[in-house]
């Protein structure tokens, strides 16, 4: 605990020192990871495969609002369903105005939440989102959330449409949707893991927001438990093929993941509550106030003194006094 206190502090002074060419940086890594993410998984259009191109876009993204990151990566991805099937495409397309229409509506600082998403699914960690997202933020993080998840998924679903278009398994134009559309809204696992995502991220919030003591903790903990019971009542139910260790590990990750939130961003001392009361002209106030708990490692500087200079202004200052008494004499 304490580690971990002493840590938040280095960071929040690390973070205040350079947050100038730290963020951009963290901003361009996110992005360019995304963008060789997306070549790697749907290449399709030879062009936009140059690494440089991805580096170039990451640039761009690194110096711009969170909102033309989402506007990039959609583009990017749209393009490269275009070079599969223009039906494809199209459907996309009305998954993609529909995220932004809910997205700028509701979360429009959250859009480095959809990315993040996107890739804790792509290395098969989902899991990892939920609690920390309804600590840190509010219930409207579950739109975000939901779309990285159908993001992935559409993905996914473009790698095996390209199969099937190889191997001539769908023909004409209306065989072609009704495959895309039946991979989509039929996926037993995108809908569980949204499903999942929305309720643990609501529950967390409703949780952390209580006026109790230690209101985070029991948000984590409810966090756990109906992340939890929700996926697994989803695999019963659908039958839909989740790893089941994958899926404990990743949950308790998740909780590991939301109580290192909390030591950063809610760290307080029940211990030493104050309630305090005072009024004005039209109200009585009750104010509820917990310390937070900081750790500021004091640096002790010690001056080391010259025994010898103190002795002989030592000396100095007893024959001075000496003289004052023979004169006084």
């Amino acid at each position: 605990m304490v580690f971990l206190l002493e840590l938040k502090e280095g960071f929040k002074k690390f973070y205040n020192k350079y947050d100038t060419y730290l963020v951009p940086a963290v901003r361009f890594v996110m992005a360019l990871v995304s963008f060789l993410m997306l070549n790697a998984s749907i290449g399709y259009m030879s062009k936009l495969k140059n690494p440089l191109i991805a580096v170039a876009m990451a640039v761009l993204c690194a110096f711009l609002p969170n909102g033309f990151m989402i506007f990039f990566l959609s583009v990017f991805m749209l393009v490269h369903l275009y070079a599969i099937s223009a039906e494809f495409a199209l459907i996309v397309l009305g998954i993609v105005l529909l995220m932004y229409l809910l997205y700028y509506r509701f979360t429009p600082k959250q859009g480095y939440l959809l990315v993040i998403t996107v890739l804790l699914c792509w290395i098969k960690m989902p899991y990892l989102l939920p609690i920390a997202a309804g600590l840190c933020f509010n219930a409207f993080a579950m739109i975000p959330a939901a779309f990285g998840v159908i993001i992935f998924y559409i993905i996914k679903t473009a790698s095996e449409y390209e199969t099937a278009l190889t191997t001539k398994s769908v023909n004409d134009s209306m065989q072609q949707i009704s495959y895309i559309v039946e991979s989509l809204f039929n996926n037993k696992e995108m809908i569980l893991f949204v499903i999942a995502m929305v309720v643990t991220i609501t529950a967390v919030y409703a949780v952390r927001r209580l006026k109790i003591d230690n209101a985070w903790t029991y948000a984590i903990a409810a966090g756990i438990v109906v992340q939890f019971i929700v996926l697994l009542a989803g695999i019963l139910v659908t039958g839909a093929k989740i790893n089941l260790i994958l899926m404990i590990v990743g949950t308790v990750l998740g909780g590991v993941v939301g109580y290192l939130c909390q030591i950063l961003f809610f760290s307080v001392d029940y211990s030493r509550t104050e309630y305090v009361q005072y009024e004005d002209d039209e109200y009585y106030y009750y104010v509820k106030a917990v310390p937070k708990i900081n750790i500021v490692n004091a640096e002790v500087k010690v001056k080391q003194i010259n025994a010898r200079k103190t002795k002989k202004a030592h000396d100095i200052s007893d024959m001075t006094s000496s003289e004052q008494d023979d004169e006084n004499i």
